[in-house]
């Protein structure tokens, strides 16, 4: 709103010197960058988590439950498995979070 103001207070000779002063001046062409996902290129595809080989491999045991219940039921294997394997690998922390601590006063 200010540059709009001083414009328009300008005289008539001092516009028509500043019009030539920027018509010198060259303007920046803005250059349009190539899109991230461009046609000709493929991105490698991820390869699938744990997590998802796991359901893969354990979905067609539950074929006989519905799809919302049938994904539940393998969720829960999964955090069972995931549990276990914890124990296995860290037995001594998981002894001491189960003993209650002694509070300090």
């Amino acid at each position: 709103k200010m540059t709009s103001k001083l414009y328009k207070a300008l005289a008539p000779a001092e516009r028509a010197a500043l019009e030539k002063r920027a018509k010198a001046m060259p303007s920046l062409k803005r250059v349009k960058k190539p899109k991230a996902g461009a046609k000709g290129e493929e991105k490698p595809k991820r390869a699938p988590s744990k997590y998802a080989q796991f359901v893969k491999a354990n979905l067609p045991k539950y074929s006989q439950l519905p799809n919302k219940e049938r994904l539940a039921a393998v969720a829960k294997l999964w955090k069972q498995q995931q549990q276990l394997q914890q124990q296995r690998q860290h037995p001594q922390v998981l002894q001491q979070r189960q003993q209650p601590q002694k509070r300090r006063v």
